[in-house]
């Protein structure tokens, strides 16, 4: 239409100039002349505004088509949205962990939150501090914070905040001087996590980063809310609700594990059974309550002189299981000699009061030295054990004599 528009005013001025030409070489008519120039002058205007209708519908065209493609471009763009939260939320579904869903938030959120800086913070229980788990934009994260630190995780609702407006910042921001946003995960009523956005350059965080963290923090809600819980109750089944060490059950499961990994990688593996000595009659003498006290200490003591892959396991009653992977015999001595020593040097405290000191007992066996299944491991170790309470106790007995460690002479090593 527009195009017909204006040939047809060009047209219209072609013809209009054609006929002035034409009347000007015709001859004078009494009265024809005004005519004729009233005729040219309205083909003139009439012509002027076929023009002038072109160029205003051209100009409507032009603006409608850039309004059409910021359309397109902002459709397109929550298309892409829509797309990422939903493969976002799929791989989430299919996590096993806390640990591995944070690997598959980490290489979202920025892609998603592209034009802000960020952080993923997860509570692990009730009342506890929240967690770094992810963070991105070269933002200055802490570690840690407690909940009442965030007013999103107080409110159970997004809490923005601009400098220069009343809105008043969280306390675990510290001295914040941008734009941010703590959008809350909520579950069955309680705010467990929280994402935080903050602007990277402006004072005010746009609009669309606010309305996508919140919707975030809607999705990610329930996934990660279904990890917490799955990782609450497989810690409950695997750890000792007294000491939080690894239980027996877990313990097998793991040393079957490192075994074979030994086995593939011709490393060692070495196990260091402990028995906190007299310790019958120290809980008679003392109460549950007091020995309870007791063997939470010694597990403090273990966790502080374990490296990460160690596994330190509440095996029963008084009795704690330390497995080494790559860990020969020598330093499994070593070790043992660090935790015998902090373990006699440890003052336990009840409602104020110092308990009797105690001491402990270990034996120690090693793979492959003393056999190569985890039963005949365990039993090697537990016959050094024997042999240390029987040898007067607050000792180390390794099932297999070390090598020459002179260090440790003098703290009574004996070998089985």
């Amino acid at each position: 239409m527009g195009y017909a528009t204006c040939a047809f005013a060009i047209l219209s001025v072609v013809s209009t100039r054609v006929a002035a030409d034409s009347l000007a070489n015709w001859p004078m008519v009494a009265g024809s002349t005004g005519y004729g120039r009233a005729a040219l002058a309205g083909s003139a205007v009439i012509s002027a505004l076929l023009v002038i209708l072109c160029l205003v519908e051209r100009t409507g065209r032009r603006r409608t088509e850039a309004t059409l493609r910021r359309t397109l471009a902002v459709q397109g763009a929550q298309l892409e949205e829509v797309l990422a939260t939903s493969r976002l939320m799929e791989l989430l579904q299919v996590c096993h962990s806390l640990a591995e869903a944070n690997r598959v938030i980490r290489g979202a959120l920025p892609r998603l939150l592209r034009d802000a800086a960020g952080a993923f913070y997860v509570s692990r229980g009730p009342d506890s501090a929240l967690e770094l788990q992810v963070s991105w934009g070269g933002l200055s994260a802490p570690q840690s914070f407690a909940p009442e630190d965030c007013w999103a995780l107080r409110r159970s609702r997004p809490h923005p905040f601009e400098p220069g407006r009343s809105s008043v910042p969280c306390q675990h921001l510290g001295g914040v001087e941008r734009a941010c946003l703590c959008a809350p995960l909520v579950a069955d009523g309680h705010a467990f996590a929280v994402l935080h956005v903050q602007s990277t350059a402006a004072e005010t965080l746009a609009g669309d980063v606010q309305r996508i963290a919140a919707t975030l923090a809607e999705h990610l809600s329930l996934a990660v809310g279904n990890l917490r819980l799955q990782e609450t109750l497989r810690t409950g089944s695997e750890r000792d609700p007294l000491t939080n060490l690894y239980n027996r059950r877990h313990l097998e499961i793991s040393l079957h594990r490192e075994l074979a990994r030994a086995q593939r990688h011709g490393h060692a593996v070495s196990l260091v059974m402990l028995d906190v000595d007299h310790f019958k009659e120290f809980n008679d003498t003392h109460g549950h309550d007091a020995g309870d006290a007791v063997l939470s200490e010694v597990a403090q003591v273990l966790k502080r002189h374990t490296r990460a892959e160690d596994i330190a396991c509440r095996y029963g009653g008084e009795e704690f299981l330390l497995v080494l992977p790559s860990c020969t015999l020598d330093d499994a001595y070593a070790k043992a000699e660090a935790i015998r020593e902090a373990i006699a040097q440890r003052r336990v405290f009840m409602h104020g009061n110092a308990l009797p000191r105690i001491t402990a007992s270990l034996g120690i066996a090693s793979y492959p030295l003393d056999g190569e299944r985890l039963e005949d491991l365990i039993t090697c170790a537990d016959a050094a054990l024997y042999q240390a309470k029987a040898g007067g106790r607050n000792r180390i007995i390794a099932n297999s004599p070390p090598g020459d460690v002179v260090l440790f002479e003098q703290k009574g090593r004996i070998a089985g």
